[in-house]
């Protein structure tokens, strides 16, 4: 589980900086944020089930810190841009 988040994570990293350009920001509503969450999930479902804690330890840190970023991003440009 935390193999598969850490690897959603970079994914959804890599469409939140996609996401940073401008007339981009929608970017984040359909890729970046369901990406970071289904990482978020993976990552907490391998800490609880205790398989490579680290590994899920990072997937959680790193989608936790990526939704936050991308709630940001969103909420500077009104949720669009």
């Amino acid at each position: 589980m935390g193999g598969v988040g850490c690897g959603i994570s970079v994914v959804a990293a890599l469409f939140a900086l996609l996401g940073l350009l401008p007339l981009l920001g929608w970017l984040n509503w359909f890729t970046t944020l369901p990406a970071a969450l289904l990482a978020v999930l993976l990552g907490f479902l391998g800490v609880l089930r205790d398989e490579q804690r680290a590994i899920s330890l990072l997937a959680l840190v790193a989608g936790v810190a990526i939704l936050v970023w991308a709630l940001f991003r969103l909420s500077i440009g009104g949720g669009i841009v």
